[in-house]
């Protein structure tokens, strides 16, 4: 009487196991929330020979949304070699901190540079990022390009060319 009980008990316990196991939700089941955003022209300011800024903006269609670990890319080449101090900066919109993407001096010979960012931040409508150029040579060309995450599906390429003009 006592095994026929717990053998009862055991079977019962199983069927609740997979009953539970069955009613969990799978991320291969999981569908991402399409990313919806929009990237500016990029505005140029040439302030001499050398220094030259390109301002643009990304707005989310999401106003509402955040991101962690938000990977975005640029990539440096041009048709000739170059070599220039580079600084790429962000802000969020209606918020006062800069945060420096990069600071570097690069040189190119061949081979495109690449340099990948992941934002951490609370994006609350727009980003607004600044592309600061100090070139001793050549003329640099930067991509910029919003990667996919792990927060929600890009549905097209989000993807601009800087090259400055002369």
């Amino acid at each position: 009487m006592l095994l026929n009980f717990i053998l009862l008990i055991i079977v019962i316990a199983t069927i609740i196991l997979l009953f539970r196991e069955l009613k969990k939700p799978s991320i291969d089941n999981y569908i991402m929330p399409e990313c919806n955003f929009v990237i500016t022209r990029p505005r140029y300011k040439i302030e001499n020979d050398t220094i030259r800024i390109a301002k643009f903006s990304v707005l989310s269609k999401n106003k509402n949304r955040y991101f962690r670990d938000f990977p975005i890319g640029f990539r440096f080449y041009s048709d000739e070699k170059f070599r220039s101090k580079i600084r790429i900066s962000y802000n969020v919109s209606e918020d006062d901190d800069i945060e420096i993407i990069y600071d570097r001096v690069v040189e190119f010979e061949e081979g495109v540079k690449e340099h990948i960012y992941y934002i951490n931040d609370v994006i609350m409508g727009s980003i607004d990022i600044e592309i600061y150029t100090d070139t001793y040579y050549g003329k640099p060309s930067i991509d910029f390009e919003i990667l996919q995450n792990n927060m929600c599906h890009l549905n097209k390429v989000y993807k601009i060319e800087i090259k400055f003009p002369n």
